[in-house]
């Protein structure tokens, strides 16, 4: 469980670093994400990852508790479209660095 909840701080810590710079990526920087709403760059880039296999309605209205005032599904695919996919790979490469161990012998990786 310890291990877990260090995974997810970790994971969180790559969200906010690029959420810090979160222009690089975006598709238009000028205008995407910059408007507080209730996606934003951070947040949707960590929602999209929590998604299960059940309809986006019913995952929506998880992730925002069950609440009346919860953001409709079409709202969340638009946030989502915003986002270049290079920000998932950069993510990736990021959560990579900061949780592997490089196991080295004599200075090779095995």
């Amino acid at each position: 469980m310890n291990n877990y909840k260090s995974l997810k701080k970790q994971l969180k810590f790559c969200i906010k670093t690029m959420n810090d710079s979160s222009s690089l990526y975006v598709v238009d920087s000028n205008k995407d994400f910059t408007r507080k709403r209730k996606h934003l760059f951070g947040s949707t880039l960590f929602n999209v990852l929590l998604l299960e296999s059940g309809s986006l309605k019913d995952e929506m209205f998880k992730l925002f508790g069950y609440k009346l005032d919860t953001p409709t599904a079409s709202s969340f695919v638009q946030a989502r479209s915003k986002i270049r996919p290079d920000a998932f790979h950069t993510l990736f490469d990021m959560f990579n660095e900061r949780t592997q161990k490089i196991k080295r012998y004599k200075g090779y990786r095995k």
